[in-house]
This record gives C-alpha cells, structure tokens and sequence, in this order.
C-alpha cells in the first residue's frame, strides 16, 4: 500500500458479484429501475473511479452489471492518469466524468473531487428519483454530509477490524482475543505476546496509523474544517493516543523492531511484518481483501472499544458514486447509482463479502456464506460493533497522519513525551497549511 493511500474496501474483493445478481425480485427499487431502463434514452456515461483500477476492474465490478440492468446506457471508463492531475483533466475539456466513484477518506484530499469543486448536491435529485435514505446505515449518510453536503449515495462500505495470528497465540500459549474487548485488555494480551523467541522478534499488536487515526473511534477530526487548524492538543487526542498506540505497543520486546524500522514510511510494523515475517500478533487494518493472508492461519475480530463508550468501534468508510456538477446526465448517472443501492444488489454483495451500506438486517446475515471468509468470525468482527460518529475529512487530514507517525518511533520508545509530540505535532501541521493558503 502506498503512503497516503486508503483502501477502497470492496473494491478489489468482488470479482464475480455482478454476473452473479439475477433480476427476481419484485422490490419497489428493482420495478423503478425496470421502468427506467424500458424508458431511457440511448446515452453514455463518463466513470472515473479515483482507486486507480484498470478498464477491465471497471467492467467486472460495475460496467457489465450497468449493461445487464441499463442497456441504453454506454459506459465509459476515464482512466486515472498519473502523469497527469484530474483538476488538469477537467480544465482541458477533453475529459468529461458523470459518476466520480471513491471513498470517504479521498474526496476531501488534495486535487480530489471537493477540492476541485466537482461536487453536486444531490438531495433534490434524491427526491425526484424517489430515493429513501431511510434505508441506509446512518453513518454512511452521515460521513457525506458532515463534509458539507449529500454529494453522493454510497455503494460499499468498510471499517476497522482486529486480525490476528493464530500461531504466534498457540506458540505462547495466551488466549485469543475475543469481541467485545476494550483497549486496555489488547494492551494486556499484546504485552503477553512481545518477547523474543529463537532469534524472532514478536510484537503483540500493530495498526496501520493512517487508516486508524482517519477512522479513528474517538470522531475526532484531525484538522478543523473551519479554522484550518490540527487540534491534537486536545485530552481527547491524549486519550487516543495513549490508550490505543502507546499502551498496547511501548515495551522493551518493541524496541528492536521500531530500530529495524526507522527508515521504512509506516515506522511500525505492517502488513509485511503481519502476513510474510508473521512476527505480529494482532494488527487492526481496514476489513477488504485478504487474499495476503491465504495460507496464513488467522482469525478477526471486533475492533476493541473504550470501557466508557462500549461497543463503538471505528467510524465507517464507504465509496460512494457521486454524480459530478458538470454532468450533462444527472438523472440517468442517477439512475445507474440506485442499481448499486437495492436490495437484489447488496444482497449479492453482502454474500460475496462486501460490508453492505443498508440497514437491512436480512442482508447483513448472508455477510461473506459465498466465500472462504465464511469460517471466520468476520461478520461479528464487522457487526457487533456500531459505527462511531462520523468527523468531517478534510484536505490536510494527512499532514496530521505524517506528523504522528513521524514522531511514533521515539514516542514509543521513550525519547520524548505525548504532550511533546502533539504540541510538535500541531505546530508542523499548522505551518504547512498556513505555507499552502498564504
């Protein structure tokens, strides 16, 4: 994964989900779509999906599925173009995009869709297409608004869950973690599992800490919206970080493995160090695709919680489509998003593994039975707790992701304080967005 990129979960996971939708049933949302594609205009529809996947991804995941239910609409996919940037994309009038399609964590980030001011406000078109959002799990709704309008409808979501490392429990003997822990009984376990053994550094628990400070449990926002200002002088950034970083991972045993760490972007261990070294125990990561883990022995579980805040794990992460403000096509790109939102959709979705953005429950319990993943505890992992609050992201979230994992070496190996590094912290953060909007 590279250094600032978020997974955009679901998105690789579903392979055969869109051959495998059939059209029986008879749910008011599958009739409107029928009438809609009896009645629709031949037209085409510009995609531009923002995580980075090719042609034939687009196709599997989204374009065929489109064709069987839209077959008056022509879908065309935009490549992402490294060398050059969207907003230059959309300046020179040769690209044109109906439907952006990304993630919470992406929109807000520099030179993405809100940044460069490609986002629609859809509530009236919502209305007009008679579009209940009822039906939806609140965050995901909720995540959109908080950044400054209902800009898109999401199709998937995602969250934070606990894997781990069912040798490394059996090898010492220490009972396996279970749902519904708090953070202090991970930081219990984890001080159990970091020792050395036969030349093997083993660390009890590791995250990866841009996916966890973005999602983080607490709601906080990592930059004020309004004052462009990091707040992490704050007791519930303390809090945070202490309890779910500090606690768990400070101890003699980690200190080698922060050494041998130092030049690498991530400063702990991650997905290397889980699922090839295999020296970490329990690693909190984003719910997605695990085909890194196939001949691993491994389990998951809830993501801990706060003894004060029970059974709210991480806020959500869903993609959503979003219907851009220079489309000429806006009910029919709207007419394509609602395929994504039945119930005949996110059931076969659901079953084929991905997080379903209803709240249907009859949904959520055929979570992963078409998969390998069906013999793990996943869907309690990604059910049995309820979203935290979802914070507003901004375009400067990662210049607080950098400053605290720029500090989280020596923070946990002793040589400075937490108060220290968020004061230092802050202090970074503000100037580089004060050097940006001077």
């Amino acid at each position: 994964m590279k250094k600032h990129t978020l997974a955009l979960a679901g998105t690789l996971l579903l392979g055969s989900i869109l051959s495998g939708c059939s059209s029986s049933k008879t749910e008011p949302a599958a009739a409107d779509g029928a009438a809609a594609a009896a009645n629709m205009k031949p037209v085409e529809l510009y995609f531009y999906h923002n995580g980075n996947i090719t042609e034939e991804q687009f196709q599997t995941q989204y374009g065929n599925y489109i064709k069987q239910k839209l077959p008056n609409v022509t879908t065309k996919f935009v490549p992402k173009d490294k060398s050059v940037s969207l907003a230059e994309m959309i300046t020179s009038g040769t690209t044109k995009i109906d439907i952006f399609i990304d993630s919470i964590g992406q929109i807000g980030l520099k030179g993405s869709l809100l940044d460069i001011g490609l986002n629609q406000d859809l509530t009236e078109l919502v209305k007009k297409h008679n579009v209940d959002l009822s039906r939806f799990e609140p965050s995901t709704i909720d995540a959109i608004k908080v950044m400054g309008g209902l800009y898109g409808l999401p199709i998937s979501n995602s969250a934070l869950v606990l894997m781990y490392n069912k040798e490394i429990f059996d090898k010492f003997g220490v009972e396996y973690p279970k749902d519904g822990m708090t953070w202090d009984q991970l930081a219990t376990l984890s001080q159990k599992l970091t020792r050395s053994d036969n030349g093997v550094n083993y660390v009890g628990y590791t995250t990866s800490i841009n996916h966890f400070l973005r999602l983080n449990p607490l709601s906080l926002a990592n930059v004020d919206a309004s004052t462009k200002k990091a707040t992490l002088e704050t007791d519930a950034w303390k809090k945070l970080i202490q309890e779910t970083l500090i606690k768990p991972m400070q101890s003699e045993g980690y200190g080698q493995v922060l050494e041998d760490l130092k030049k690498q972007w991530y400063k702990v261990p991650y997905i290397d160090e889980f699922s090839k070294n295999r020296n970490v125990a329990m690693f909190s990561f984003m719910y997605g695709d695990y085909n890194w883990t196939q001949d691993m022995n491994w389990d998951v579980t809830a993501l801990p919680t706060f003894k004060d805040n029970p059974k709210v794990g991480s806020q959500s992460y869903p993609t959503y489509m979003f219907i851009t403000s220079t489309s000429e096509h806006k009910d029919e790109a709207m007419e394509v998003a609602k395929l994504f939102i039945t119930d005949e959709y996110q059931t076969q979705f659901s079953k084929s593994g991905g997080i379903t953005i209803l709240k249907n429950d009859a949904i959520k319990q055929v979570f992963g039975q078409d998969t390998a993943l069906k013999d793990k505890n996943i869907k309690n992992a990604v059910f049995s707790n309820t979203f935290a609050t979802a914070s507003p992201k901004t375009r400067y979230d990662t210049y607080v992701e950098d400053a605290i994992r720029s500090q989280i070496t020596d923070l946990l190996l002793g040589k400075t304080d937490l108060n220290t590094a968020l004061r230092t912290g802050q202090e970074q953060v503000n100037k580089k967005i004060e050097s940006e909007t001077k």
